[in-house]
């Protein structure tokens, strides 16, 4: 760790001053707009000014060794930074880049970390309501919140500005499901990619989001259940498995032992366009995606019987508020059975 004042020659007998800064094993610049010329007194004023400079940075490179907060970075472009996310995240980039664009059109490209108010970000979300869906807006605003938490981590700023403010509210969405009679149906129909019709019936028994089922390894079963890592949250999870999602295993084991994956299903949006032709082909008229098989599983085990506390679990879920969703969708179908009754 050090900061050091150098120069660099430039036309004639003109120097300009800047400060090699190396910190946590990355090396950066930073040029102070201070120059030396053949004037000696105005040199020796301005080498005092960039000597004072280079100590109060590196008073403040020390100060973040014991959790202090730079007032150089607190400066930083936060445009900038979330852009660099962006760049991190290949698999879900398409929502960051979106989020990134509204950011750019709100701040005219440019905004510092200390310029991030609560005024600045109410604004914001009025920005966003005018110009997206509240549920779209909701996810925008979430990858700005964890965009900030990350900054905090990384010591740019103290707190996470958004905690003092109101977020925006993610709205109820109807959650499509699919009944037994209809899993039936798929089950009975041909789909133009095996692999993907075995990995939706697959998760239809599981529970399991796509970007877990796509990286199921035949290392992830054991006998009867799989140990993995779930994608979203980071954390170990042993899902016992149904003798329906055993079955699919062994057909897949029979097609596809010498592969290191489970299922070898393609992109995203080709494993959606498989399910589209696949779901109108068995004439069902639902919108139905990957992520429909996770909401059938919830649904399916509770009409089951199933506890909600256990389904919260097979689910993955931190907090059992979220699967209590689907627990409303259980309520709403013994109020339309009960409706069905006939008039005495």
């Amino acid at each position: 760790m050090g900061v050091k004042l150098r120069k660099r020659k430039r036309t004639g007998n003109t120097y300009s001053l800047f400060l090699d800064i190396y910190h946590q094993g990355k090396r950066r610049f930073e040029y102070l707009n201070l120059f030396l010329t053949d004037d000696k007194a105005n040199n020796k004023a301005v080498m005092q000014l960039a000597e004072n400079v280079r100590a109060k940075r590196q008073l403040e490179l020390q100060n973040e060794m014991y959790g202090f907060i730079s007032e150089t970075r607190m400066k930083d472009d936060f445009v900038a930074y979330f852009n660099k996310m962006v760049q991190e995240r290949p698999e879900d980039r398409s929502s960051w880049k979106c989020t990134l664009k509204k950011i750019k059109e709100y701040s005219g490209g440019s905004v510092a970390f200390m310029h991030i108010t609560p005024e600045w970000l109410n604004g914001f979300k009025k920005h966003l309501l005018n110009s997206v869906s509240q549920i779209t807006a909701y996810h925008y605003y979430s990858n700005l919140k964890y965009a900030f938490n990350r900054a905090v981590r990384e010591k740019i700023i103290y707190n996470n500005p958004c905690s003092l403010v109101e977020s925006i509210k993610k709205p109820e969405t109807k959650r499509e499901y699919l009944l037994l009679d209809e899993i039936k149906l798929l089950s009975e129909t041909p789909c133009v990619n095996q692999n993907v019709k075995d990995a939706f019936l697959f998760s239809c028994f599981t529970g399991l989001r796509f970007s877990d089922v796509r990286k199921l390894t035949w290392a992830d079963v054991k006998v009867d259940k799989i140990e993995f890592m779930q994608k979203k949250t980071k954390s170990i999870e042993y899902l016992p498995l149904s003798q329906t999602a055993i079955q699919i295993l062994d057909r897949r084991y029979k097609e596809n032992k010498d592969s290191v994956l489970v299922f070898n299903i393609p992109t995203k949006p080709v494993t959606w366009d498989n399910i589209k032709r696949w779901v109108d082909k068995a004439g069902i008229r639902k919108r139905v995606s990957f992520h429909t098989a996770r909401h059938t599983f919830a649904t399916l085990s509770l009409t089951s019987g199933i506890d909600l506390y256990t389904v919260s679990k097979l689910l993955g879920h931190k907090d059992i508020a979220t699967t209590q969703v689907y627990a409303k969708i259980i309520d709403q179908k013994k109020i339309d059975a009960v409706n069905k009754l006939p008039i005495l």
